[in-house]
């Protein structure tokens, strides 16, 4: 028997079997959805803003590795969703977005909030499709899902127009939730890889965000089977315990310069799942110029060909497996030392910085993040914004997840707000510790939301890096002796002290010193452990900058050899 229900009724109906809990947005006009949600279970939470509300389901999909969903209204409210969709996108963050539509009987007509919104969306999406007819709305939905999931995770979006939702919609078969499928490498493509990896000495593996879908060891294994350095892309942090004995820190920009001799001497790289952006082969013009490079992606997209080596088609974890199987060489000794030597280089430079950093006054951020690591617990998970001061949690050593922790930062896009909204998703969709290290700019560009985690009562713990502004900015200008311009990025008038809102459900609490920090994190954790919304405003100092991006130029600190010589 067929049975016919609104669009909404089968619209939350099919998100019920896909396993969706919750929703993030800001509904249209017409309210409809709303009637639909009692009986669903399901959880809407209703965001002030829609570039939070996509940030916010990015966070949950990222925290989750599931599907989110995000619901807005049409022409500037789908607009307003763009800059969270291109951060969707970059992330490889699983995510759908229903907005609202012009109806087909309006088109044309100028008709109130028009837009060409398949237009403005299809650049950031996966795949974008406009339902024109009831036939095509479960259908639609499961294309939707499958594609977000599967391949390289990312955003999708679906538009229903207005006169769509007043008609019924037929539904004469069960929905069948999202089927997630494996992508195999080809034995072809294993081998000529391998016939690399077999011969090197020196092999390093790069580990990117692509990789954060998995929870297995086998690369933890495969390095120590072949003596391979481990690096991760920023995005790829946390795919792999960093207490890992291999372990040797972040790619590109955020290498530490104790480090980078590894990268020089490696005969072969090896990435899996990543895209190879700008931030994460920051100097390999310089430090690979003959080294050949292995990458295995399962988006064609995603290779990049300005490296030569060998190019393998489909999921990481498999292709590890595969090579894991097979006997190489026994580990280099010479180059396991030498791993060795660069890390304990790291880490007495790190702890000699450390000692002089407690002869200063104020707080500095590679304190706060010792006393995180040290008073927090180790499964928390740490949302990140790419400020100039809360950056210094890229940089391995000074800040390290193990095995447990989830790491979530914004793309190479760095959309601001981005770490302070998905940290509300994050915290909806997981039990663990929720962290958020962020600066006042990005905390107050996502302030209309922060109501938003009071009337949901969603517990997490701000940090709030206070330089007065906009810090990257100011530093930049700062480097380039325009400090007599007119143009003031930051303020003492707006260090002085943030207004965090007071609530019953808020805690807010201040960092001046070194002296009062311990107390105050843990004071922190505490009032979370309460089931509060924890807010610590820590005041930062605009010269405490990491020296790799010291030397700013544009968007990317000068090079080594540049940088020195001024």
């Amino acid at each position: 028997m067929t049975v016919s229900l609104s669009p909404w009724d089968a619209i939350i109906g099919y998100l019920k079997s896909a396993g969706v809990r919750h929703l993030f947005g800001l509904p249209s006009d017409d309210l409809q959805i709303i009637s639909s949600l009692p009986s669903s279970g399901m959880d809407f939470i209703l965001c002030k803003d829609q570039r939070n509300a996509v940030f916010m389901a990015a966070g949950y999909a990222l925290t989750t590795n599931q599907m989110s969903v995000c619901v807005v209204g049409k022409g500037p409210a789908l607009s307003n969703t763009l800059t969270g969709l291109l951060e969707a996108k970059n992330l490889g963050a699983p995510l759908l977005l229903l907005a609202l539509g012009t109806g087909g009987d309006k088109l044309g007509t100028r008709s109130f909030q028009e837009a060409d919104q398949i237009s403005l969306v299809k650049p950031l999406v996966k795949w974008a499709y406009r339902v024109e007819h009831v036939d095509r709305l479960v259908w639609a939905m499961e294309r939707a899902a499958f594609l977000a999931i599967n391949g390289a995770p990312g955003p999708v979006y679906i538009e229903l127009p207005e006169n769509l939702m007043d008609q019924s919609v037929p539904i004469g078969f069960q929905p069948a939730p999202p089927e997630r499928l494996s992508c195999s490498p080809s034995l072809r493509e294993l081998d000529a890889a391998w016939g690399i990896i077999e011969t090197a000495r020196k092999p390093l593996i790069l580990v990117g965000g692509g990789m954060k879908s998995g929870n297995s060891d086998v690369i933890e294994r495969f390095a120590n089977q072949h003596g391979a350095a481990l690096f991760a892309t920023a995005s790829g942090r946390s795919a792999v315990d960093e207490e890992h004995e291999l372990f040797c820190g972040v790619a590109g920009l955020y290498t530490d310069i104790s480090l980078r001799r590894i990268w020089e001497e490696s005969d072969v790289v090896i990435t899996l799942g990543s895209r190879l952006e700008e931030t994460a082969t920051f100097e390999w013009d310089i430090l690979l110029q003959d080294t050949p490079l292995i990458q295995v992606n399962v988006e064609l997209e995603d290779f990049a060909h300005e490296y030569k080596g060998v190019k393998v088609l489909g999921d990481g974890y498999a292709a590890v497996e595969q090579w894991h199987d097979r006997l190489g060489q026994k580990p280099d000794g010479e180059w396991l030392e030498m791993i060795k030597s660069c890390k304990e280089k790291a880490f007495s430079q790190r702890a000699v910085y450390l000692e002089k950093l407690k002869k200063t006054p104020g707080i500095h951020v590679p304190e706060l993040l010792e006393m995180i690591q040290t008073e927090l617990p180790e499964n928390l998970v740490l949302l990140q914004e790419n400020g100039l001061q809360d950056m210094w949690s890229y940089f391995y050593p000074y800040f390290r997840f193990a095995a447990g922790s989830l790491s979530i930062v914004p793309s190479d896009q760095t959309s601001l707000g981005f770490g302070a909204a998905a940290a509300l998703g994050a915290s909806v969709a997981t039990e663990c510790p929720v962290v958020a290290l962020v600066g006042d700019g990005a905390f107050n560009l996502f302030s209309p939301d922060f109501i938003t985690a009071v009337q949901y009562r969603i517990p997490v713990i701000y940090l709030v890096l206070n330089n007065g502004g906009y810090g990257w900015l100011q530093n930049q200008m700062n480097y380039k002796h325009l400090s007599g311009q007119s143009f003031p990025f930051v303020s003492e008038t707006a260090k002085t002290g943030m207004q965090i809102p007071q609530y019953e459900f808020v805690e807010s609490l201040v960092i001046r010193s070194k002296e009062e920090a311990r107390g105050q994190l843990q004071l922190a954790w505490e009032k979370y452990q309460e089931n509060k919304l924890v807010v610590v405003e820590v005041y930062a100092d605009l010269a405490d900058v990491h020296e790799k991006i010291s030397h700013v130029y544009g968007d990317f600190p000068l090079y080594e050899q540049q940088a020195s010589k001024n």
